[in-house]
């Protein structure tokens, strides 16, 4: 279960649907760059996952270039290209960034958002990456320089109350601050706390941004964390009604950006003209629906401010039952036995509260998904995973494309090495092949001791494991398309 942005395809396209614009029809060809690249094989996964899509990744540094280039060769994934030159670029469906790491410079930055400009397709998604805030306090400080000199005596007194609400998470890590926000309230000096701000840097990265991408016509089309669309899902109720009656203020994101804390941002933008619908078929029938973890790990309850969730209804427990064993479309579930009595409307609802719990994702699809296949021999699908049968396997998780997901799967160290067993020798051999792995990691207790809790490895502990991870998650391989029959 993930909360964190993803910038695939199919993600985008679903965080833009929840803002009515009509997603790129499944399977269709498209374009897709990656701007300022650093590490190259999550395009190269993204690649693998999405064979329909070309993909580009503008490098600026030679060295990384060559890399980039040698592990998409020693991957097998021939729809990439890495370049320095973003004149060599074809229009785009998509361009994405993450510079929260590598922050750009001034001029770099102002460049990435004209290439969105001039090089996106109409209905084009441009998906940003950014550090809004250095710390939360930067925050705190940008909205007090820009609501308080525009106050009269009782609108600032009041702006000391919502200052209070809005920092519900910030004050009680900030007691300085905190007690002196509560003795300009109990004193009726909201100037003395503002006068706390007068000094440093009162610029807003988010703020910034949307200025910029306004002028050069791209609307706002959502935030890739997909919990921060939903107002009661990513800001405290202390804080909640102000956001709200602030949604037409050019200051609403900033606003929330404080509130909830989130230093880290996904902005997903639109290139305008671009298509659009009410009709929740158009935008959200061409997705199909998934949750990667095992059933029996999907909670119940999902507790989010202080407030429970509840997922036990026969609703949610119905939709994960489905969601868990094979990725669904929402044709599927109302056609199937266990949601015939199910609604649409009711179904789409729940789906949008599970994505945005990080407990299901938006997936890509596809037409041969879902087959169990040879349990005797399964192998790795595609070139991009075969890779992994030549690779020793530590104690880190291990990337995974999946055209199912549409998107790079994480899997555990000890998942890839049964899979790794798997793929060498088969159900029947497999054991010889997993037992030698675990031996060499033994060697290494930090890296054996990450992965399993057997200091020595036997037949009988690698039988176990095997068992283990072929019960809780054969199916699933099967279903993402991390393996397929020999």
């Amino acid at each position: 279960m993930t909360n964190e942005a993803s910038l695939a395809p199919v993600a985008l396209s679903y965080v833009a649907a929840l803002r009515g614009l009509t997603p790129r029809p499944r399977g269709k060809a498209f374009a897709y760059a990656l701007a300022h690249v650093r590490a190259p094989e999550l395009l190269i996964g993204l690649a693998a996952s999405n064979p329909e899509g070309s993909f580009y990744g503008l490098v600026p540094d030679p060295a990384v270039l060559n890399q980039a280039m040698l592990q998409s060769a020693e991957r097998g994934v021939g729809n990439v290209t890495f370049l320095s030159d973003r004149a060599a670029l074809p229009k785009l469906d998509y361009l994405a960034c993450d510079e929260s790491q590598n922050g750009l410079t001034h001029v770099d930055r102002a460049a990435l958002f004209d290439l969105a400009a001039a090089q996106l397709k109409a209905g084009g998604l441009f998906a940003y990456t950014y550090r809004a805030y250095t710390d939360p306090t930067d925050a705190l400080r940008f909205l007090v320089r820009e609501f308080a000199p525009e106050m009269n005596a009782e609108q600032a007194v009041d702006f000391l109350l919502e200052i209070k609400k809005l920092g519900h998470l910030y004050f009680p890590t900030h007691a300085d601050l905190a007690a002196k926000l509560d003795q300009a309230i109990a004193k009726n000096l909201p100037d003395d706390f503002f006068a706390l701000f007068d000094e440093g840097d009162a610029r807003s990265a988010s703020f910034d941004t949307m200025v910029a991408m306004r002028t050069r016509g791209l609307s706002f089309a959502g935030a890739g964390h997909i919990a921060s669309n939903y107002i009661e899902l990513s800001i405290p109720p202390e804080a909640q009604g102000i956001v709200i009656e602030c949604r037409d203020n050019p200051l609403y994101e900033p606003l929330k950006d404080f509130s909830s804390l989130r230093s880290v941002r996904t902005d997903i933008w639109s290139k305008q003209p671009a298509e659009q619908s009410s009709d929740p078929a158009i935008l959200f029938g061409g997705f199909v629906y998934g949750i990667t973890a095992p059933e029996n790990k999907v909670p119940e309850q999902v507790d989010v401010f202080g407030k429970t969730v509840d997922l036990s209804s026969p609703l949610y427990r119905t939709l994960i039952a489905l969601m868990a064993t094979q990725p669904v479309g929402i044709g599927d579930i109302l056609q199937s036995e266990e949601g015939k009595n199910l609604k649409a409307a009711e179904i789409v609802s729940a789906v949008h509260i599970l994505i945005a719990l990080g407990i299901a994702r938006p997936m890509r699809g596809a037409e041969d998904a879902g087959a169990i296949g040879n349990l005797a021999q399964p192998r790795f699908s595609g070139s991009f995973n075969r890779y992994i049968s030549t690779q020793e396997v530590a104690g880190q998780s291990c990337p995974m494309a999946s055209r199912v997901l549409g998107d790079v799967i994480s899997v555990s160290p000890r998942d890839a090495l049964v899979m790794q067993a798997l793929n060498r020798a088969g159900l029947a051999n497999s054991v010889s092949a997993l037992l030698p792995e675990l031996e060499r990691l033994a060697k290494d207790p930090a890296a054996s001791a990450r992965i399993t809790d057997v200091a020595e490895p036997t037949a009988e502990s690698a039988h176990q494991m095997i068992n283990d991870a072929v019960s809780q998650s054969m199916v699933q391989w099967y279903a993402y398309g991390l393996l397929e029959a020999a």
